[in-house]
């Protein structure tokens, strides 16, 4: 017995894909949210910690499964595996060795590094059970995200052909922008992501420790980095790099770099690494660009390596 023969010409009927989560972390509860609500039924949701998969299970109107997962395939039509990225491997193993899979079913995992063939063992002899890695590159700050916590996000899609077109298609129901990558690129693209995202988190901590330092109001950092900090990222969207650059980098002003090292030594030496770097990056991409000439960037580069 097999599910019905899925069309992608036909895009996805969501009625037609049960789904099941096993190891409902921040991804897997918001992943299985977000699904409900575009009409996917979810039936099983297990292997969860902290009595994760009682509280999801209880608030999509699923069962509560746990190892062998016995019948599982039967019931399920998707199933997101969304454990740690060191216990996909066992997972799959387990599913597999007891949820007796229907061809049609298409396993998904979420990890940004892993490649989708971990999933593998999970379809033991059974034919026409896909594999898919679905990864959404941004940020989940608790288990709590729903179906908006997805709009507008880069969707990560590596896994064999079929499955990489069913990972298209809910990219696009969940409203975001898919991204077919390769299990050799995934862990670039991923470091991409964690620059970028935990990247904040970095400079808004330094921000705090020198607020901290001078015995600056503790609102400096709320009302007076935060805001500007967004207003930067707007610049990049509006103007493009290196056209939303400000700061003496893209002024060419060495002596104004200099003095920043030279305080930051002295009062904040912990920062100065932070700040060679990022200062190192922006004198990299106006050089390219041909912004400031060959005398100046030397300049530059001498007073960031002082």
């Amino acid at each position: 017995m097999s599910w019905p023969e899925w069309n992608p010409a036909r895009g996805i009927e969501p009625s037609q894909w049960p789904l099941a989560c096993i190891g409902p972390g921040r991804v897997g509860c918001a992943l299985s949210r977000a699904l409900a609500g575009l009409g996917f039924p979810v039936v099983a949701v297990g292997g969860g910690s902290s009595g994760w998969d009682e509280r999801l299970a209880a608030e999509l109107g699923a069962e509560v499964t746990a190892e062998p997962y016995g019948e599982l395939g039967g019931k399920a039509r998707l199933i997101l595996v969304t454990t740690p990225d060191h216990s996909l491997a066992a997972a799959a193993a387990a599913i597999g060795a007891g949820a007796a899979l229907k061809p049609g079913t298409c396993i998904i995992q979420t990890s940004a590094t892993v490649p989708a063939e971990v999933l593998r063992p999970m379809s033991g002899e059974t034919e026409g059970i896909s594999c898919l890695s679905l990864h959404p590159l941004k940020p989940f700050m608790d288990r709590e995200r729903g179906l908006e916590h997805f709009s507008g996000a880069i969707f990560g899609i590596e896994g064999e052909d079929e499955a990489r077109t069913l990972g298209h298609a809910l990219a696009g129901l969940l409203k975001g922008h898919p991204l077919d990558i390769t299990p050799r690129d995934k862990a670039v693209y991923h470091a991409v992501g964690v620059m970028a995202f935990t990247g904040v988190m970095a400079l808004a901590w330094a921000a705090q420790r020198t607020a901290e330092g001078l015995d600056l109001d503790p609102s400096f950092l709320e009302k007076g980095i935060l805001p500007n900090m967004s207003a930067a990222a707007e610049a990049v969207g509006e103007q493009g790099l290196p056209g939303g650059l400000t700061g003496p980098i893209s002024r060419g002003d060495a002596d104004v770099v200099s003095d920043h090292m030279k305080v930051l030594a002295e009062r904040f030496p912990e920062l100065v690494p932070i700040y060679r770097e990022i200062g190192l990056l922006n004198l990299r991409m106006v050089e390219e660009e041909g912004r400031l000439e060959g005398e100046v960037v030397k300049r530059l580069r001498q007073a960031l390596k002082s």
